[in-house]
């Protein structure tokens, strides 16, 4: 076991250990390594143009992207949101994350507009092309489309109230409404302690609690990241 993974068992019982994971700026030198290239590589495996064409991977690949000045992002959850069907209570702290998260994004001075995707608009099929069909028609430049997961770790007690540990992560992409290309991904994750208490319906809003705590510390650390990463494109 690595220090690292030694430090993040030691303190994750007494807060978040997390080392979120996101893509990184292309260097400039990228591009110049390709100019002088004299050899074009061209795929191994014949049946691979069946999908893209060697040289539609090489533009592809070869393409240096550039975010419009001016962004409007809209946001798309993938999966059910558990929280706000249960409580009342939870319901409010779900919209509270959401609010949260777009507050985050819109002190991007590339983002003039952001805004969860309207339901009416979200496609059956959330395949990329449709993805891409439903953006623009929203106008969105960008669509971040996430992903939550949650572990749960209970503790019940004899003389004091039972206790719900969670540790969530989010799995982010954003897309590029324009071309197709995911120019940014990023996986953070986030664990947070709740206590049983007397208004709590039972202990599974306990747990809910906990998970959603973690969830919004994570998807907080995700849409920062987008903001600093489109701040280094230029």
């Amino acid at each position: 076991m690595n220090r690292t993974a030694a430090l993040c068992l030691t303190l994750f019982s007494l807060t978040a250990c997390s080392v979120p994971v996101s893509t990184i700026s292309r260097p400039d030198s990228y591009y110049a390594a390709y100019d002088s290239a004299t050899v074009v590589p061209e795929s191994l495996f014949a049946g691979d143009a069946a999908v893209l064409s060697d040289e539609a991977i090489r533009s592809i690949l070869d393409f240096k992207y550039v975010p419009p000045a001016q962004n409007r992002i809209a946001l798309l959850p993938f999966g059910r949101e558990l929280w706000s069907q249960w409580s009342e209570e939870l319901s409010l702290s779900t919209e509270k994350m959401k609010s949260d998260v777009i507050d985050r994004l819109l002190s991007s001075p590339k983002i003039y507009d952001a805004a969860y995707l309207p339901s009416i608009l979200i496609p059956e099929s959330r395949t990329v092309p449709h993805l891409r069909e439903a953006a623009a028609r929203y106008q969105a430049d960008l669509l971040l489309v996430y992903r939550s997961y949650c572990r749960s770790f209970e503790r019940y007690r004899v003389f004091s109230a039972d206790e719900s540990r969670a540790f969530c992560g989010v799995e982010a992409v954003l897309l590029d409404t324009r071309t197709g290309l995911v120019p940014f991904t990023s996986i953070a994750s986030h664990s947070f302690r709740v206590k049983q208490n007397k208004e709590d319906t039972n202990f599974r809003e306990t747990i809910l609690k906990a998970q959603l705590a973690a969830t919004a510390e994570a998807l907080s650390k995700v849409s920062g990241e987008v903001v600093q990463f489109l701040a280094e494109q230029t």
